[in-house]
C-alpha cells in the first residue's frame, strides 16, 4: 500500500513541478527582458538629470513594480511559486540598489541649484 501511495505522490510531485525546458524560448525571452527593462528602470535617475529634470521616485517605482508583478504573471506556469516569489524578491532588490546608487550618483556629481 505505502509504494503504491508513494509512486502515485511521486507522478503527482513530477507533473506539477516540472523545472523549465532550456529550450523555452519564449520563457527565457520574457525573463531576460525583464530583468534588462528593471537594470534600466533603476538607472531612471541619470537619464533624468540628462534630460535637465530633477530625479523622481514615483514614477520608476510604478514602472518597477507592474513590470516585476507582469513578469511574474507571464511565467507562472513556467517556474514554481518560490521561484516566482525569489524572482519577484531579486527583481525589487536589483531596482532598489540600482536606483539607490544612480541616484547617490547624480546627488553628489551634479550639484542642484
Amino acid at each position: 500500500m505505502s509504494i503504491l501511495v508513494s509512486h502515485q505522490h511521486r507522478h503527482f510531485m513530477v507533473t506539477q513541478h516540472r523545472p523549465p525546458a532550456l529550450d523555452d524560448l519564449s520563457g527565457t525571452l520574457i525573463l531576460g527582458f525583464s530583468w534588462m527593462l528593471i537594470m534600466a528602470i533603476g538607472l531612471m535617475p541619470i537619464a533624468e538629470v540628462s534630460l535637465s529634470r530633477s530625479p523622481s521616485i514615483t514614477m520608476p517605482t510604478t514602472i518597477a513594480f507592474f513590470v516585476t508583478v507582469a513578469s511574474a504573471v507571464l511565467l507562472r506556469r513556467r517556474y514554481s511559486w518560490m521561484g516566482l516569489i525569489l524572482h519577484i524578491f531579486g527583481q525589487i532588490a536589483i531596482w532598489l540598489s540600482l536606483f539607490v546608487m544612480s541616484l547617490a550618483i547624480v546627488l553628489i556629481a551634479i550639484p542642484l541649484e
